[in-house]
């Protein structure tokens, strides 16, 4: 009887004592191996920030974009940040986009940035138009002066008005120009 009590409280005690804790989770994820494909090799413990820089002359805006994974769809959520006043006041609005479930089999997502990554090496240039961030590392997508920026820009809002058809935040305003007879200098 004793033997038995004795062997109960030492299975007992060794129980309590080797209780194992979960491992934090660590990601595979990486952008600079992975950028043709991370949606497809993202786990649903993975997300992907991508910021974009849109900031030109007196306009400041910044997207948010989140991408993650959930029943193996991916999800896009944008956050858009203006500044309102085209002062430079940062009198930011904020608006928040529905999530989108992205159809990416042929990971047209993550073409528009492949065929950027050579934006990623010069780093002299001091303004940036994408940060993707994971859980691993980052890239950073530079533009060289304002006309390669306005271009980017252009580029981003075509590629995003793909996700977005029916939001005019990835619209160009109409612009109407108007013809002048006599000019003199």
């Amino acid at each position: 009887m004793k033997f038995l009590l004795v062997t109960l409280i030492g299975f007992l005690f060794i129980s309590c004592k080797t209780d194992k804790k979960a491992e934090p989770y660590k990601s595979d994820l990486k952008l600079t191996e992975n950028l043709s494909d991370f949606t497809t090799r993202m786990t649903e413990k993975d997300t992907v920030k991508i910021l974009a820089e849109l900031n030109m002359e007196w306009w400041i805006r910044r997207d948010e974009l989140t991408i993650t994974k959930k029943n193996n769809q991916i999800i896009l959520q944008t956050i858009i940040k203006e500044d309102t006043t085209f002062e430079g006041k940062y009198q930011m609005r904020t608006n928040e986009l529905p999530r989108k479930v992205i159809k990416n089999t042929d990971n047209s997502f993550e073409k528009h940035f492949k065929n950027k990554i050579e934006r990623t090496k010069d780093k002299t240039v001091r303004q940036y138009i994408y940060k993707i961030i994971s859980p691993n590392d980052t890239l950073i997508f530079y533009t060289d002066g304002l006309g390669d920026k306005g271009g980017e820009v252009r580029d981003y809002y075509k590629f995003m008005n793909h996700y977005y058809p029916d939001n005019k935040e990835f619209r160009f305003p109409d612009v109407e120009i108007e013809e002048v007879d006599d000019i003199s200098f």
